[in-house]
């Protein structure tokens, strides 16, 4: 990590779109529907819709550069994957708390089905995600080792993208296909990638013009049927999700190089604190954001500029605080397994 500063500013910048993410999704309630305020909050919102795959991304070099460079299997299982079982198991109880207090509602008959698909609240199947990246990272760990053609990992990439995507379509019907890891087989191939080229990094950020035009490709092509999905209407999957795979692994490759660059100057201590407390942050805002929303009296009177910076600053600070205070009480590993 030492090594690496870039990680956390990455992981900064990225739990800066998810809560941007969830408050636009939040805040398209408050306006008239299709109207052009309504349609440019919704456009936001489908456009900063890349945080799984670019953290997923990040997991995958981090990890796959430990595991590249020979980390014992019992050490890895120890500090990556109990440190990602437990607090997935733990949030998953509290948040079925919150929301039977929230909703009055509890079905026990539904919590194995709410495990084994992260959803015992909306954002919790990233941990899940998360974990069986950590589970599935030592069997590709060879290709990190051997530093194949980077033609054998778009092949890889492409390749098993499309045998998810048609195994899905055709044979089976998955329940929820973003809450597993085959949805994002292009975001840990690039990972995996840049992991077996940790060395070439700064020789491989310069193709960031290439990554730029990919991703305005894909944006280009993803939010219309973004825009189009949302409101009902019916769309081509395939295109949907074409697109937005292209969209998505084009941005991670560009969080990395802006995270690189950023790195080097003073954005980098802000964002790098961010990043420290990104799984806190990731966590609680949910729960910050409901809290707020069942306020009717404050802070949506006082206009939707107001408001929406007052659940940015919320959202950020009170998950922040706590994570420093339990920092301190020495329960943060208890809480969120760091």
């Amino acid at each position: 990590m030492e090594r690496f500063p870039w990680v956390e500013v990455f992981r900064g910048l990225a739990i800066l779109e998810v809560v941007l993410h969830h408050l636009l999704g939040r805040f398209l309630r408050e306006v008239p529907p299709e109207t052009p305020l309504w349609f440019g909050i919704l456009a936001l919102n489908r456009t900063l819709h890349f945080a799984v795959p670019a953290f997923l991304f990040m997991t995958t070099v981090v990890l796959g550069v430990a595991l590249g460079r020979g980390m014992a299997l019992g050490r890895y299982f120890q500090n990556r994957v109990l440190r990602l079982l437990w607090p997935y198991l733990l949030w998953s109880g509290v948040y079925l708390l919150f929301r039977f207090l929230d909703h009055g509602a509890f079905q026990p008959e539904r919590i194995p089905h709410q495990l084994l698909w992260g959803k015992a609240y909306y954002h919790l199947y990233f941990l899940l995600v998360a974990l069986e990246l950590a589970l599935v990272l030592p069997f590709l760990a060879p290709l990190v080792r051997r530093r194949p053609h980077g033609a054998w990992f778009l092949l890889f990439g492409v390749g098993l993208t499309l045998l998810v995507y048609f195994a899905n379509r055709y044979l089976y019907r998955l329940p929820y296909p973003a809450s597993t890891l085959l949805w994002y087989v292009p975001a840990v191939a690039l990972g995996l990638y840049v992991a077996s080229r940790i060395e070439d990094l700064p020789r491989l950020l310069r193709f960031w013009p290439m990554a730029l035009l990919l991703a305005l490709v894909g944006l280009g092509g993803y939010l219309p049927l973004a825009l189009e999905a949302f409101q009902g209407r019916p769309v081509n999957t395939f295109h949907y999700q074409a697109f937005h795979w292209l969209y998505t692994t084009a941005v991670a490759f560009l969080l990395l190089f802006l995270a690189h660059r950023l790195a080097g100057g003073p954005l980098r201590a802000p964002l790098a604190f961010l990043g420290r407390y990104s799984l806190q942050i990731y966590l609680l805002h949910p729960m910050v954001i409901r809290l707020l929303e069942r306020e009717p009296t404050f802070p949506e009177p006082l206009g939707l500029k107001p408001a929406f910076l007052i659940y940015l600053v919320l959202a950020l600070f009170l998950p922040l605080l706590l994570a420093h205070l339990l920092v301190r009480a020495r329960l943060s590993p208890l809480l969120f397994g760091r």
